[in-house]
């Protein structure tokens, strides 16, 4: 059954407690909008058994996780979790935003969706020289300057379904393929750089949106480990403006029982950690083989 909107994550244990600062940011300022994980790999039992502490669901079909896996062959020796992002675009969601599970929301995003009457595709942070592409990108002569220099993280994508499609995405990966030489590999955010600009249809950014409206009101998204940044009782108060939308950590750091050494912005960190979890108002359904997992796990 089709949804108008929705948000997905991407999961599994290993980042239990990024994935528990995120919710309870998440659901402080989002609590009604539609949730869904996606999992990152078979790994996700625990993080699956917080749906109903937060009111969430779990992604059911495993048919387009297994392509989107079959996509990461295509740049790295074996499957990339990062890569089933991609199954979004296909998901139950007629409007969504995907979100990184390392980052803390701070305020409402309904307001994005207003956005995609315009563009196809709306990232919180574009135009970051050395995001996605190497320098030598514009040599290769088959992306135009306005289409590598979008250069945008992949980490809060805003869209529609059918924007991409997993059969698309399979069509364009011979040529997405021969760039490879020029991407900074690692993740999915090449590919899905190239996938956006490619697509035909028009992409921006928070960022961007601020820069060419004036309307320094658009909040944004901070990098967590950006010098001079400074939050308080659960808010960036340092930079105030743009105001704040997502704190986005970005950096690989300690998965389990995080610290001051391996956490910047920590005492934001342990705000959201510690804040109590909301009453479930919903039970959301997952996968019946998956709730069998569960129950063997814990007996």
């Amino acid at each position: 059954m089709s949804v108008q909107r929705g948000v997905y994550f991407l999961a599994n244990d290993r980042v239990r407690e990024l994935v528990i600062v995120f919710l309870n940011s998440f659901r402080r300022s989002n609590p009604d909008i539609a949730l869904c994980l996606i999992p990152f790999d078979d790994d996700f039992e625990d993080v699956a058994s917080l749906r109903f502490r937060y009111d969430f669901s779990v992604w059911q079909d495993p048919e387009p996780l297994r392509r989107c896996d079959e996509f990461s062959l295509a740049f790295h020796g074996r499957p990339q979790g990062h890569f089933r992002k991609l199954a979004a675009w296909e998901g139950a969601y007629e409007e969504f935003v995907y979100i990184d599970s390392d980052t803390a929301v701070l305020r409402n995003i309904d307001f994005v969706f207003t956005h995609l009457d315009d563009f196809g595709f709306v990232v919180a942070t574009s135009h970051v020289p050395g995001r996605a592409w190497k320098d030598s990108i514009g040599q290769a002569g088959k992306l135009t300057p306005e289409q590598f220099e979008y250069a945008a993280n992949t980490g809060f994508v805003a869209s529609r379904k059918g924007a991409l499609t997993l059969s698309r995405i399979a069509d364009s990966l011979p040529a997405a393929r021969e760039l490879a030489p020029h991407m900074k590999l690692g993740y999915e955010q090449p590919l899905l750089n190239y996938l956006m600009v490619t697509s035909g249809l028009p992409y921006t950014s928070l960022r961007r949106l601020r820069a060419t409206t004036g309307d320094q009101s658009i909040p944004g998204e901070v990098y967590a480990w950006t010098p001079g940044v400074v939050a308080r009782d659960g808010e960036v108060v340092e930079p105030a403006s743009p105001p704040t939308l997502l704190v986005h950590w970005t950096e690989p750091v300690k998965p389990t029982q995080p610290d001051k050494r391996a956490v910047p912005l920590y005492e934001l960190w342990q705000h959201y950690r510690n804040l109590p979890a909301p009453q479930s108002r919903t039970q959301s359904r997952i996968p019946s083989q998956m709730q069998s997992r569960i129950q063997n796990r814990r007996a």
